[in-house]
């Protein structure tokens, strides 16, 4: 699991009864909060099993967790306390549940949410670095200009880590649909990019503008001004589908197979 720094302003206040905690929430995800207490200033933190209150995440704002802590049979001492949000590995925007980052290398996510990943071109597993010099996920600089072939990406060929897989055209054009989610370009931690939020659950998925390597000698362009996902869908014998967006606009296109675009997976 991935954990969000999401939770603020925690406070507590204590009754006869039971132990109040407050805090904000910033990113909503599709899981739970957990309340934890410390009877020694941070050193062990220990969940705090008996609670009622806004213990869901699924969306933003302030929250009240009340623990029952003589139910846990914790009754006297002196106790410090924390709120977190385990984010699952995918959030859930308008019915899809899309990875929080970008794929890595074969099979692996890029460590945080705004890193590039590595890119891949369609319909094959071999990435190639988002960065100069350019080198690909088996150590090799030889740029492949073929267009591959296949109706679909298939099972085989696709780098997602296990439990995901490259999204369909229908998938990506969920993200696009006006009336449920509005897409913004954005800054997030210094990177440019796409930030896409659910309008009913403000559930929101960053995609970061990596650029592309280009068809014929992989030659890297637009990085932090162009984003492209691909989908596994085809769009004639030579492209396939693909997302693409820049500061003004968002769309689904079709792009030349042999081009090294990024790959954001689905859940399965």
């Amino acid at each position: 699991m991935f954990f969000a720094q999401s939770v603020s302003n925690t406070q507590v206040k204590f009754t006869d009864c039971h132990i109040e905690v407050t805090c904000d929430l910033t990113a909503a995800n599709p899981t739970k909060m957990t309340l934890f207490y410390s009877p020694d200033n941070g050193t062990t933190w220990l969940p705090a099993t008996t609670v009622t209150g806004d213990t869901a995440a699924t969306t933003t704002g302030h929250k009240t967790i009340l623990w029952d802590n003589q139910a846990d049979n914790v009754r006297y001492g002196k106790f410090w306390f924390k709120v977190e949000v385990p984010q699952s590995k995918c959030v859930i925007i308008n019915g899809v549940c899309w990875a929080t980052r970008n794929v890595g290398a074969p099979g692996t996510f890029a460590d945080n949410p705004e890193d590039y990943g590595i890119f891949y071109q369609w319909n094959r597993n071999v990435g190639w670095s988002a960065t100069n010099p350019m080198i690909n996920s088996n150590g090799g600089n030889t740029w492949n200009n073929s267009n591959s072939t296949g109706t679909t990406w298939t099972t085989g060929n696709d780098p997602s880590p296990a439990g995901f897989r490259v999204p369909t055209l229908a998938e990506i054009q969920t993200l696009l649909d006006a009336d449920k989610v509005s897409s913004q370009w954005t800054t997030q931690n210094g990177v440019s990019g796409c930030l896409f939020t659910d309008k009913t659950t403000n559930n929101s998925l960053f995609l970061p503008a990596a650029g592309l390597r280009d068809g014929s000698d992989g030659t890297l362009f637009n990085a932090d001004s162009l984003g492209y996902y691909w989908s596994s869908t085809q769009y004639d014998s030579s492209r396939a589908y693909l997302l693409g967006f820049s500061s003004g606009n968002a769309g689904w296109y079709g792009g030349y197979r042999s081009y090294g675009y990024s790959v954001r997976a689905v859940a399965e």
